[in-house]
């Protein structure tokens, strides 16, 4: 991949957040409990893609460790979102049990000033489950008259897309990252994969019923 291809798409990468969050400030009120949550899922990832740039662009200061707290937040936020599709047993496991483990690989093993490779990847793995199991569930159950008009079905779509995609990136970041050559289409392929995962959390938002 053209340098100037990948710098456009992490460009745009790093702002298509903007979308969905002023949406998502406009249709908040009187929305669902998963609407909000999913507002606050956008709010927070559009705050900490735009200080990251700020910090590492700007400033020229390491920011990676944002990465460890956005990871946990996110697995969070999702976590609450899918809590309707899984057991309740499982869902209480994994709200509870990645962060503590994500808090302590960052604290004794991957620390701040590292990448989060490994809870990236672990998260990833997760995530893919949680959509899956939506699928699995809403074939099961055949209760969803307008698929298209379901929340749920675009935030499952693109949670699937980004973290299959990401997965492999997240596994293998240390030694793509140093071929020469090589760093920028790793990083223009995730941001394609990031500003997909944006589209879909948008059509969400725009189609989630209000009450």
């Amino acid at each position: 991949m053209k340098l100037s291809i990948a710098i456009l798409l992490i460009n745009i990468a790093t702002f298509i957040g903007l979308i969905p969050s002023l949406l998502a400030f406009f249709k908040v009120k009187n929305s669902t409990r998963a609407y909000l949550i999913l507002a606050v899922l956008v709010w927070l990832g559009t705050i900490i893609s735009l200080l990251a740039r700020f910090i590492g662009g700007v400033l020229h200061q390491p920011n990676l460790y944002l990465l460890h707290f956005y990871t946990i937040a996110d697995f969070i936020l999702l976590s609450l979102i899918f809590k309707p599709v899984l057991p309740g047993y499982l869902s209480r496991f994994l709200l509870y049990g990645f962060p503590v483990f994500a808090a302590i690989n960052s604290i004794f093993f991957e620390q701040l000033k590292t990448e989060n490779v490994l809870n990236r990847s672990i998260s990833a793995l997760i995530l893919m489950f949680y959509a899956l199991s939506f699928f699995t569930k809403t074939l099961r159950e055949m209760k969803i008259l307008k698929l298209e008009q379901e929340p749920l079905f675009w935030i499952s779509i693109g949670v699937l897309f980004y973290n299959a995609a990401s997965f492999f990136f997240f596994l293998f970041n240390h030694y793509l990252v140093v071929i020469p050559n090589l760093w920028q289409t790793y990083f223009g392929i995730h941001a394609i994969f990031t500003i997909l995962l944006y589209t879909f959390y948008t059509i969400a938002l725009w189609v989630h019923p209000r009450h």
